[in-house]
């Protein structure tokens, strides 16, 4: 292969789209309505994908539709198709949505099961179920970092066709542990 003819290796930014799979395109070249796109994952150019980010204006075409990963892989869990580490692997660089009350503090209920438990959803499919007045967005680090040791769970998905309570510790290790600060750089000058 000749000099020129070498394969371009860049690539452009891009967003990886992922669509409900109930729709079907009329062409080769047709694109997803907004409602039929599920979320996706920004690709810059270097290749690392960045985390998903779920569609607000997605609209599932059944009740068997996943809203995101962490949903896809919660009820595959629920169904007994996959263990409960490959939810926290999926939870952990997940965005999450808690129910908050008017002054933005998280709203902790009791679970199906009696024990007390923040409710939070995975994408904005899930928020409509809920009769709260506002949501936060929290990263599962932030979620893991903000609940005791114990005596509070997290509600995944409440109402829902797959809802889990997780245990705080459960979600505190898939927070991972804490990244260690900084070092302070060699050029700033000492106050």
């Amino acid at each position: 292969m000749a000099a020129d003819d070498t394969p371009n290796q860049e690539t452009e930014d891009q967003w990886i789209l992922l669509v409900d799979p109930a729709w079907t395109p009329e062409s080769d070249d047709a694109r997803p309505p907004e409602e039929a796109v599920v979320g996706g994952w920004f690709v810059p150019a270097d290749g690392t994908a960045q985390r998903f980010e779920p569609n607000p204006n997605y609209e599932p075409s059944s009740e068997d539709s996943a809203t995101d990963p962490v949903d896809a892989t919660l009820r595959l869990v629920v169904q007994g198709q996959a263990e409960g580490d490959a939810l926290l692997a999926t939870l952990r660089d997940a965005v999450l949505s808690i129910a908050v009350d008017e002054q933005g503090e998280a709203i902790v209920v009791p679970s199906p099961d009696d024990v007390p438990s923040v409710l939070a959803v995975t994408a904005p499919a899930h928020s409509a179920r809920l009769d709260v007045p506002n949501f936060r967005e929290v990263s599962t680090r932030e979620l893991a970092e903000a609940l005791p040791d114990e005596g509070v769970d997290v509600l995944l998905n409440p109402g829902a066709p797959s809802s889990m309570r997780l245990l705080a510790s459960a979600l505190k290790e898939a927070a991972g542990p804490a990244a260690a600060p900084a070092p302070e750089p060699p050029f700033r000058a000492e106050p």
